[in-house]
């Protein structure tokens, strides 16, 4: 697949792979917030129990990388005029969330009378994300501040340009973390362009375009890769493997001795971590090389269409499933949480979809 003049069968090729791993994004990220409060609050980490928490927690953690990965290979693979850029995306993005931020702040008032007043409501919505999912749209809101620098950028980098790009991201992101966090040293350089999600957003348009020697490329200047689909897709299993059972086990090692009461160490559950971006990348390489070939069913695109919404209503369902008093762990949770992740990604579904139909339901979902 090409990023310039690419035709409307490769096209069509790319939107398979790239809806069937947007919706596994969307059920990692339910399956997080499903698995956290066993993963994040334990009281025993040598319990089977905490140890189903971690496994969940950590195979999803790649989610909201995904997301980024994905919206890079999107958007910085087309041109788009920046007045019809800013107005198009931010339309999609700025409506619903505002939506969903009064929907949230109203039920925060009803449940819990947080926020307390419109002001305070009006506060969080420019200074917090309003309820702890929302904080991703302002993420993205940043990406697409972005765009318009590193369209060009992208567009004309080479090999070269990208690779010292992303050892400065790993210098910049995963290494000042780890020098800051476990060994209370803090480099002095400001690594202003290569924290945080910049390096997976560009990341994700790097791996999307480069292809297999097997397949058409029209990109002289992102070379194609020496292994096979079939091999890059073996890749992808084991980074996916490697990433999570780095994220399981590097946590249990640092609260190796974990104390009810004590302070729990969840860095490497950070989504700028070494073990979650090979996981993520070993996600976008499984999709990429192996989820290609077949048309999407119609409830994949059904649920692609729906994914932003499901993203944003699915703590409802949520919480309405915890106050029925079933949640994760009234059972063991390495069936429990599969099967709340299962309940509430179903009823969201039906629920946007339902909103989806409405007049106006698009523009909010």
């Amino acid at each position: 697949m090409t990023t310039g003049n690419t035709s409307h069968k490769h096209h069509i090729v790319a939107h398979y792979w790239a809806d069937r791993l947007r919706n596994i994004a969307t059920v990692m990220v339910i399956a997080i917030h499903v698995a956290a409060p066993i993963a994040h609050a334990p009281t025993d980490i040598e319990s089977s129990w905490w140890w189903a928490g971690n496994f969940w927690n950590s195979l999803s953690r790649p989610g909201v990388p995904l997301f980024v990965m994905l919206s890079g290979f999107l958007l910085l693979g087309r041109d788009y005029p920046l007045p019809a850029f800013l107005k198009r995306r931010f339309s999609r993005v700025a409506i619903p969330a505002l939506v969903w931020m009064v929907a949230y702040s109203i039920y925060g008032f009803i449940d819990k009378n947080s926020p307390a007043t419109i002001w305070e409501a009006l506060r969080n919505i420019i200074v917090s994300p309003v309820h702890y999912h929302l904080w991703f749209i302002y993420l993205i809101i940043g990406l697409y501040l972005a765009y318009p620098i590193l369209r060009p950028w992208v567009k004309s980098a080479s090999e070269r340009d990208f690779g010292y790009f992303f050892i400065m991201c790993i210098i910049g992101t995963w290494g000042y973390k780890i020098l800051a966090t476990f060994f209370n040293l803090h480099i002095g350089i400001y690594f202003e362009l290569f924290t945080n999600n910049a390096g997976y957003f560009v990341l994700g348009y790097y791996l999307g375009t480069k292809v297999a020697p097997e397949m058409e490329s029209e990109n002289e200047k992102i070379l194609p890769w020496r292994f096979s689909a079939k091999q890059l897709g073996y890749i992808g299993l084991a980074l996916i493997a490697l990433g999570t059972s780095g994220t399981g086990l590097a946590t249990y090692v640092v609260n190796d001795g974990y104390q009810a009461g004590q302070e729990f160490n969840v860095f490497f559950y950070d989504y700028l971590t070494p073990n979650v971006g090979v996981s993520a990348i070993g996600w976008f390489l499984l999709a990429r090389f192996t989820m290609f070939k077949h048309h999407l069913l119609d409830i994949e695109k059904e649920f692609a269409a729906a994914s932003f919404g499901i993203y944003l209503a699915h703590v409802f369902v949520m919480d309405w499933w915890g106050k029925c008093g079933y949640w994760h762990s009234g059972q063991h949770p390495f069936k429990g949480i599969p099967v709340l992740i299962g309940l509430v990604v179903s009823m969201t579904f039906m629920f946007v979809m339902m909103l989806r139909v409405l007049p106006g339901g698009k523009k909010i979902t």
